[in-house]
């Protein structure tokens, strides 16, 4: 089950964005665990280009799955493919979250969406 931190903004969501969504999802079930979305547009992040302002970008808590990061983010990766990423940021830190997003210099449109699916 994908779990949204209370407060968690969608303020806009790019193409790319559905299909992270997507990805947690498949990750959530094929895994059996659940994925908590802690910032989606809202939070401060690294400035107005930063990809969760518009809706290319997604943060996990992963304080909640300490037996399966390594799984979570492996399966993530695979099935979002080269044009994502999803990694570990702030390891072992009081903010420690996957980060999810479009990888930069990266393109994901409406017509990349529809012709992927999950």
């Amino acid at each position: 089950m994908i779990k949204l931190k209370e407060g968690v903004e969608f303020s806009v969501i790019a193409p790319g964005g559905f299909f992270i969504l997507q990805a947690l999802k498949k990750t959530s079930r094929n895994l059996d665990i659940d994925l908590t979305i802690t910032s989606g547009t809202d939070g401060v992040h690294s400035g107005p280009d930063d990809p969760h302002y518009h809706g290319e970008a997604y943060d996990i808590r992963s304080h909640d799955i300490p037996d399966n990061k390594k799984q979570v983010i492996y399966m993530l990766n695979m099935t979002l493919g080269n044009k994502f990423y999803a990694f570990l940021e702030d390891p072992d830190q009081s903010n420690e979250h996957i980060h999810v997003q479009v990888a930069k210099h990266e393109k994901f449109t409406i017509s990349d969406l529809l012709e992927l699916s999950v």
